[in-house]
């Protein structure tokens, strides 16, 4: 499986987070905003530790969420606990609360600007309660009273919301053992289970641990190569802002051709297969799309660029040519493949080749007939050398060919 980003994962989905050095896990219990309630600082990953964290006091005064204790812990105590590279990205938001003085609902982009908070009454499924206000919307995650029920330990147990109870400032919303509502005196000691909300770009691996990461980036030559007929070099550089060694692999046609590992950071590549003449032979004529795909281990970026290969013409030649003692007086050759009738086919052959200037004689007439070709030339200063070049265009029909060998003989 690949790592994914967070903002994929389905409401439910338990993904895991480092809080006081131990791994643990949360719940994901909405994606994006719950309602036009809420400000638009909460368009995220809404989140919410599976269980219960710790037990402590609501407040030691009244049912205050904007002054109470509780808000206090969560957004100093718990946060600095959490890792730092998760707790530098958690979403400073503004979510619904009850004003104390007057039991209104703020909300919007007057609702209680924190990173921390606990779940409102309305937030985890409750509605039609006397003495609760709604504040905000459900979240996804809450269709049931058994999503509501939370544990400390092996036991079911009491856990603390951010609503007032509004008919006295001596009460406080929970949600009891059961998933049911239950309100209780704000200076009781009950279950602690934070929510915050993340960013969707960040990544998740395939143990559920949520990550801050930079994609790696790829800057190349261009998109649009256009037309080619020879072997050209496609150049990039890859990067990675968290100095990740990177994989790199090079597709031609969805196809893989090369791949890389361990590549640093601002290393420049050139696209290896059409960059060598042996590697663009093997690309048939027409439209190609070449692909560099580029993984840091967590996430994969890939850029692409388009070309026409539009090659009407090959030679082939020997790279060295063949010296024998002697002269070379006769030779034959024999061209075989597909050459369209009206292909422009030319054969020249020396006996001579290792001279500075070799004589090339014209055999194409001979290698057509498949007769012996007589060498015209009789002289050489640096001993006899046999080479053949053999060059074929395509024609006015457009037909295209190829050349699947050249062999013969001299004497």
């Amino acid at each position: 499986m690949a790592n994914v980003k967070l903002g994929t994962k389905a409401v439910g989905s338990i993904v895991k987070i480092k809080v006081n050095g131990a791994s643990k896990d949360f719940i994901v219990v909405q994606q994006g905003l719950p309602s036009s309630a809420y400000d638009a600082s909460c368009n995220g990953v809404w989140v919410v530790m599976k269980d219960i964290y710790t037990t402590m006091k609501w407040d030691g005064s009244n049912n205050d969420y904007l002054n109470s204790d509780m808000t206090a812990y969560l957004n100093g105590t718990f946060i600095s606990l959490i890792d730092a590279d998760i707790r530098n990205a958690i979403k400073q938001v503004k979510i619904p609360y009850t004003n104390y003085s007057n039991n209104n609902v703020m909300s919007g982009s007057n609702g209680l600007s924190c990173k921390v908070f606990l779940l409102s009454g309305t937030e985890v499924g409750f509605s039609g309660v006397s003495y609760m206000n709604t504040e905000g919307a459900k979240l996804s995650y809450f269709d049931s009273a058994s999503k509501r029920v939370a544990y400390n330990g092996s036991s079911a147990a009491i856990w603390w919301l951010r609503s007032p109870y509004t008919s006295s400032s001596n009460y406080v919303w929970n949600v009891n053992t059961d998933g049911s509502d239950y309100d209780i005196w704000y200076n009781s000691s009950y279950g602690v289970r934070p929510a915050f909300i993340l960013p969707s770009t960040l990544v998740v691996s395939d143990d559920g641990t949520v990550s801050v990461n930079t994609a790696p980036t790829v800057s190349t030559d261009g998109a649009a190569l256009g037309r080619k007929n020879a072997s050209f070099a496609w150049k990039y550089t890859v990067r990675d802002a968290d100095g990740d060694t990177l994989t790199v692999t090079e597709k031609l046609d969805g196809k893989s051709a090369k791949t890389r590992t361990g590549v640093a950071s601002g290393t420049a590549l050139t696209f290896e297969q059409t960059a060598s003449a042996a590697g663009f032979q093997k690309i048939l004529n027409g439209n190609h799309t070449i692909t560099v795909e580029v993984s840091d281990g967590k996430e994969t970026v890939s850029t692409s660029a388009t070309f026409t290969k539009a090659v009407h013409a090959a030679s082939v030649t020997l790279a060295e040519p063949l010296a024998v003692e002697g002269d070379i007086t006769v030779a034959v050759l024999q061209v075989t493949g597909s050459i369209p009738d009206d292909a422009k086919f030319k054969a020249e052959v020396t006996n001579n080749a290792l001279d500075s200037s070799p004589v090339w004689q014209d055999a194409t007439t001979e290698v057509k007939k498949g007769v012996n070709i007589v060498f015209e030339n009789k002289t050489d200063t640096s001993g006899a050398a046999f080479n053949f070049r053999v060059s074929v265009e395509r024609g006015e029909s457009g037909e295209g060919g190829y050349i699947e060998a050249v062999s013969g003989a001299f004497q």
